[in-house]
């Protein structure tokens, strides 16, 4: 039967176009990849959770002085880093508040004036 197929031109005939098909189907699929990602095809992952929050706490957190960091971040549309806010407890000295300011401007590429860092309350700080 397989013999009969392979000299059958109507099967060979359906046969390269099926495969047309789908070689047509897999470059749509791969065109879609990269049409969705950003012009310099570059793409910044964001889990919901707040992952690039949480590893920049961390990174923050081991410049000398800062103690415990926290941090908020803002998005624009296309997920790009607009602004920042770091809590940490070190911040009141200006050497380390200046230290996070330029940390977080290299990071994401953005000004300073777009970069607030405020300084933690201390575990005896808290309000009465």
């Amino acid at each position: 039967m397989l013999v009969k197929w392979k000299n059958d031109p109507e099967y060979k005939d359906k046969a390269l176009k099926a495969a047309a098909v789908i070689i047509i189907i897999a470059v749509i699929f791969l065109s879609f990849d990269v049409f969705t990602q950003n012009r310099d095809g570059r793409r910044q992952i964001i889990d919901k959770d707040g992952g690039t929050e949480s590893e920049l706490c961390i990174i923050l957190s081991d410049i000398e002085g800062a103690g415990d960091v926290d941090v908020m971040l803002q998005y624009d549309r296309d997920d790009s880093v607009t602004g920042a806010i770091v809590t940490a407890e070190g911040a009141g000295d200006p050497v380390v508040k200046n230290n996070l300011i330029n940390a977080v401007m290299a990071v994401f590429n953005i000004p300073s004036s777009s970069v607030e860092v405020f300084e933690k309350k201390t575990a005896g700080q808290k309000e009465e």
